[in-house]
């Protein structure tokens, strides 16, 4: 199916992470969460608990099919950083799904 691209950082809105992602999942989306640096350790606000799957400079909207943008403090964190703005900017270009 195709190929999600979730941009996260700490403090994210557990549920905002866990309940698409699961859905996204159990209709065969393949996940990849992006953080500054693949292998980083993520912490959401309630307790939940993520590792990078890759680092925002190893990836390209164009490795993608959609994109998703959990809630809570991580898209505040994230727009401070150009690369997350581009890697958006991308997507939305392309028109491409984009999901927050």
């Amino acid at each position: 199916m195709s190929k999600v691209a979730v941009i996260v950082t700490n403090d994210v809105e557990d549920v905002e992470f866990t309940s698409p992602v699961k859905a996204l999942k159990a209709a065969g989306h393949d996940i990849t969460v992006i953080e500054n640096k693949a292998g980083n350790k993520i912490a959401g606000k309630h307790g939940l608990k993520l590792v990078a799957d890759k680092g925002i400079d190893d990836v390209s909207a164009a490795d993608f099919d959609a994109l998703l943008i959990p809630g809570g403090f991580s898209p505040d964190q994230l727009r401070a950083d150009k690369r997350f703005v581009d890697f958006v900017r991308d997507f939305l270009l392309t028109n491409k799904h984009v999901f927050a």
